[in-house]
């Protein structure tokens, strides 16, 4: 039996931002006292977070996302917006980046067990059988030096289907701006070694 939902009406063509998550060099926020300016952060190790959470805040409100194919420049009030919504993807005290780095520390020694996976299998589809936007973290780099973590990525999801063998989200990614057919699929774990099959 297939089990499914979705997010009444959204698609990333339309509530995700058509420019991609890719910036110029420069600071996230920058602080001035009188003549001295301190950066902080760096843009152009990407804002996908910040981009996923304002297109669901704006998915929550019924507005569209902005349809300019241009990232905003710095200074700028969508810039800012991004940038605000980036520090509330870290979570509380930093709590997103501890999970990525916790995570590839269990990879690391074979500690990312299949009930931890589908814990947050039915965490993301909670979250969108409550008609919410589920954020997604995607550990694509092995490394475990935690100023590694921005090869990292985050995204949103916004439907699901299931049935016992094999699983699919659908996704707004905001490396892939205006695409409705991005998804990242699952199945089982192959009986014969108890690994999971992306």
């Amino acid at each position: 039996r297939v089990r499914s939902s979705a997010l009444p009406g959204f698609l990333p063509s339309v509530h995700g931002f058509r420019f991609p998550n890719r910036w110029p060099a420069g600071p996230a926020l920058e602080l001035r006292v009188r003549y001295i300016r301190l950066g902080i952060g760096e843009v152009s190790e990407g804002l996908c977070g910040g981009m996923c959470f304002a297109a669901a805040d704006r998915y929550l409100v019924h507005e569209p996302a902005p349809t300019d194919p241009v990232a905003p420049a710095p200074g700028t009030p969508l810039f800012r917006e991004i940038v605000r919504r980036q520090l509330v993807s870290f979570d509380r005290w930093g709590l997103v980046p501890a999970r990525f780095w916790l995570t590839l520390l269990r990879l690391a020694v074979g500690r990312w067990t299949a009930p931890a996976q589908v814990a947050e299998w039915r965490r993301i589809c909670a979250d969108i059988d409550a008609g919410r936007p589920a954020m997604v973290g995607l550990v694509r780099s092995a490394r475990i030096n935690p100023f590694g973590l921005t090869t990292n990525h985050q995204v949103l999801a916004y439907a699901y289907e299931a049935d016992s063998d094999h699983g699919a989200l659908r996704i707004y990614d905001p490396n892939h701006p205006g695409s409705d057919d991005v998804a990242l699929r699952i199945r089982r774990a192959d009986p014969a070694d108890g690994r999971p099959r992306f």
